[in-house]
């Protein structure tokens, strides 16, 4: 077998381990180095890009098989889209084999494939209804010294950084590994980076406050039964479930405040039905915060509302909602009331906190408002599935990491988390582990509290931006250079006639 087929199929084997449902932090680093191997060494580019297409898309299609919205709609709707979008992401190799077959392999070349593949990636993460869903750099979760480049650049920072490796490693590759001044220079600048990221974790500043935060999720499947029996049309059905269900939460918030807790947290739409059933749980939270001088995270998702509301409330202990947060992620596809978007906050004696919904985690450039005004706590109650629960969760690390803030998670039918500002978890419940007949991923944690500066809040998303500034530079340079070589060898053949 040609060996340049064994570096795809590596490439592929690799693929499997991806940020899915199977991700290996380290696969993502491999892959991109036997991937650009193959192509730099084809010979007929078109025929080869196909195959990096099928080697690219297969692996996705299986390891994140189910853990898209689009396999909601369909399941051959999810592989209609990967299978549509791979070719974008693949634009990155096409541009690294144009400037190796013209320039061959030099240091500073190493850098085209990278700034490339950041600026695909921020390209495709960016103002899309799903967010950041799908992001190359996170692939680097529980890669704590990895994650901690967040904290700067964002994601776009991880990406870089993991495609110039793969660039670079291919620059050695290609010279024996022999190292010029520059690449050695390159190469300690790598692991400088990662080696800062290590030491940051190992130095972390001490939390301000530790509080006894408590959660607790619906058994796997019960709301979107309670939501069936009204699509179903019965009314009264789904009347008599709503209403047995909000007296077992509360009798649950009663339990942990007895157990404890400071604050108890709720699934996302923990208290769905009509509008009066939403206020009435309201109002009986409220009444549970005073007795038990506790906070409660509420979410509410009011069916009666057109569009619904999908709403979370922080209740404080004098029974007074103090903040009311509407959701503004993945509503065209939920079909609920938009929310604006901006991050509101409350003072606390266990810190400044705060409170989003599930899919508002993924988007960074929002949720970073929570680094600009040192929110200490971000609550994020979720809801999720059994197919996209480690990534799902995998990702609202990273806007712990990013803004220097806690975070506490409680999901539905999915994973619920208590994260540092660093990314260590402190709790983690999986729904579909432990699978109970009451309440599932009950937590109950003695959380350290507190704000960490980083400066993504401040820079934001600068480095992908600039990354798409680096791209159309390396196009238009592919250009010119075209054009200036195509002269030369005009003026080579007038020349010799």
């Amino acid at each position: 077998m040609n060996k340049k087929y064994i570096y795809l199929i590596i490439a592929t084997i690799f693929g499997l381990f991806i940020g899915g449902k199977w991700n290996i932090p380290l696969a993502a680093w491999i892959a991109p180095i036997f991937a650009l191997r193959f192509f730099r060494e084809s010979e007929k580019a078109g025929r080869n890009f196909l195959l990096l297409w099928l080697a690219s898309s297969i692996p996705t299609i299986i390891s994140w098989q189910g853990a898209t919205f689009m396999s909601k709609i369909h399941p051959v709707a999810e592989i209609g889209f990967f299978l549509l979008t791979t070719p974008i992401g693949l634009i990155p190799y096409v541009i690294d084999r144009i400037y190796y077959r013209r320039f061959g392999s030099t240091a500073w070349l190493t850098l085209v494939f990278p700034i490339a593949v950041t600026a695909i990636d921020f390209f495709s993460s960016t103002g899309t209804p799903f967010g950041t869903f799908g992001a190359a750099a996170y692939s680097q979760r529980d890669f704590l010294s990895v994650m901690q480049i967040a904290s700067v650049t964002g994601l776009w920072g991880i990406t870089f950084l993991i495609n110039w490796f793969a660039s670079l490693m291919n620059h050695l590759w290609d010279s024996g590994f022999k190292f010029t001044r520059l690449s050695l220079t390159f190469t300690c600048l790598l692991a400088l980076i990662i080696s800062l990221g290590f030491m940051r974790t190992l130095l972390p500043a001490q939390p301000e406050s530790t509080a006894t935060i408590a959660g607790f999720s619906l058994p796997n499947g019960k709301l979107i039964e309670v939501m069936n029996q009204l699509q179903s049309g019965d009314e009264a059905g789904f009347h008599q479930s709503v209403s047995e269900l909000h007296i077992q939460q509360l009798n649950q918030i009663r339990k942990l405040a007895d157990e404890g807790a400071n604050i108890i947290s709720l699934q996302e739409g923990a208290g769905i039905g009509f509008t009066n059933e939403v206020e009435q749980l309201i109002a009986d939270a409220s009444a549970i915060a005073q007795e038990k001088n506790i906070y409660i995270v509420l979410p509410t998702f009011d069916m009666e509302k057109t569009p619904a509301e999908n709403k979370v409330h922080i209740i404080d202990p004098t029974g007074t909602v103090v903040l009311t947060h509407t959701k503004y992620g993945g509503n065209d596809f939920e079909g609920t009331l938009k929310g604006d978007g901006i991050l509101q906050s409350v003072d606390t004696p266990y810190g400044k906190l705060s409170a989003v919904i599930c899919w508002d985690a993924d988007f960074p450039d929002v949720i970073k408002q929570a680094g600009e005004q040192n929110i200490d706590l971000l609550f994020i109650p979720s809801q999720d599935w059994l197919e996209v629960k480690d990534i799902h969760s995998g990702m609202s690390v990273f806007r712990a990491v990013e803004n220097g803030m806690t975070i506490f998670r409680q999901t539905g039918q999915g994973v619920s988390i208590v994260t540092d500002a660093y990314g260590n978890q402190y709790n983690r419940v999986d729904s579909f582990e432990n699978e109970t007949e009451g309440f599932a991923s009950v937590q109950n944690v003695s959380t350290p509290i507190g704000s960490v500066n980083t400066l993504y809040p401040s820079l934001g998303d600068f480095l992908g931006n600039f990354m798409q500034i680096g791209l159309l530079g390396s196009i238009v340079g592919l250009f010119m250079t075209r054009k200036k070589k195509a002269i030369t060898n005009l003026q080579m053949e007038v020349a010799t006639k």
